[in-house]
Formats: structure tokens, C-alpha cells, sequence
């Protein structure tokens, strides 16, 4: 974990603020890109679009963004800065993966029954179709207040709470399929008996 400096450098206050976010967001991500839902090992419950990124979850921001060419950090660009970042890390959260078996089922396919046959719950990197808003956040630095590392610990720590509270509301995809795997030729062999 990184502790702020006195006064506060740029790079220094990126890595606390990912000691809070990033590390709650990046941690135990079970879900993304480029591993998925599947039924059986091998079939794909949720498809790839519904993805934003990789279990190795999102880059934090760098420190040189907050100077944005400037010698000097101001109130409103942390605040903009770290909310924006935490806003983008909303898209990792809770992903209920449902696999439905529709129709009547009776084959030897397999998918014999009908009904659910998967439903499993993770952390998952979410595309950005499934982010919620951050909302309001308290804490934040303002204009004409001297910003110390007590104000924005309590400011990370707040951002960190509401992404905790997204990232625990579950989001659920569910796929309802035929019978079986195999419902074309099994249906076309039917016409040969």
C-alpha cells in the first residue's frame, strides 16, 4: 500500500487511490475475455460481446494525467479524475450466468432435461453496456480547501465503498437454448425413420 506524501506528487496519489479502487475491483475476477461461463467445460453460456475486459481486470490511471501538463494538482481535477476512474471500473461486478433448456427435452443429447442447468454467479469484467452510475460521493476535495491525505483517504474510501455496493448488485444473463446441442440432426433424423 502507498502512502501519501506531504506534499502530494502525482504518482504517489494514483497508487493510493488504486490501493482503494483498482485492488477491490481487480481482485478475484473469475469472468472476462478470455475466460467465460461454460456449460460442461466447453459450451459458452454468456457470448464474448458481453465482455469488457480480461480476469487481470482494468489498468489504473497513471499519475501523469492529474498534472495534465501542469505543475499543479487542483481539487477539481482529483475529484473528476478518481471519479471517473472509479466509474469506469463499475463494469466489474457480480455476473449470474443462467444456461435455460427449453422444450420438452426427452433425447440423449446433451441437454436431456429441460430447465435451468447452469447457474453459477462470479466476479466478471463486464462490457460497458452492464456499468451503473457512480452516483454522489462525499469527500470530495473542493476549490479554496487545502487537500490533505485525511480528506482523501476518506474521498478513496468512499469511492471504494459505492463500487463495492455496485459491484455487489448481481447482473443476470440468462440463455435459454433447445433441447439439445445436437437439435438439428436429431430433428433431420427423425424425417428417416
Amino acid at each position: 500500500m502507498a502512502a501519501l506524501t506531504n506534499p502530494i506528487e502525482e504518482g504517489n496519489l494514483a497508487s493510493r487511490f488504486a490501493d482503494y479502487v483498482a485492488s477491490a475491483a481487480n481482485d478475484s475476477i473469475s469472468w472476462g475475455t478470455n475466460a467465460y461461463p461454460a456449460y460442461q467445460g466447453t459450451e459458452r453460456v454468456v457470448p464474448a460481446d458481453q465482455f469488457g475486459g480480461s480476469t487481470s481486470g482494468r489498468a489504473s490511471a497513471p499519475g501523469s494525467i492529474l498534472t495534465a501538463g501542469t505543475a499543479r494538482i487542483t481539487a477539481s481535477v482529483i475529484t473528476n479524475l478518481f471519479r471517473n476512474e472509479t466509474q469506469a471500473y463499475l463494469g466489474i461486478r457480480k455476473l449470474r450466468a443462467i444456461l435455460n433448456v427449453t422444450g420438452g427435452g426427452g433425447n440423449t443429447g446433451t441437454r436431456p432435461t429441460a430447465g435451468i442447468i447452469y447457474d453459477v454467479t462470479a466476479k466478471s469484467y463486464l462490457s460497458s453496456n452492464y456499468q451503473l452510475d457512480l452516483g454522489a460521493i462525499t469527500g470530495n476535495p473542493t476549490a479554496g480547501t487545502a487537500v490533505d491525505s485525511s480528506n482523501l483517504e476518506t474521498f478513496f474510501g468512499n469511492l471504494q465503498a459505492r463500487y463495492i455496493a455496485v459491484r455487489d448488485t448481481t447482473v443476470t444473463y440468462q440463455a435459454d437454448v433447445c433441447h439439445a446441442s445436437c437439435h438439428s440432426s436429431c430433428h433431420s433424423s427423425r424425417g428417416r425413420r
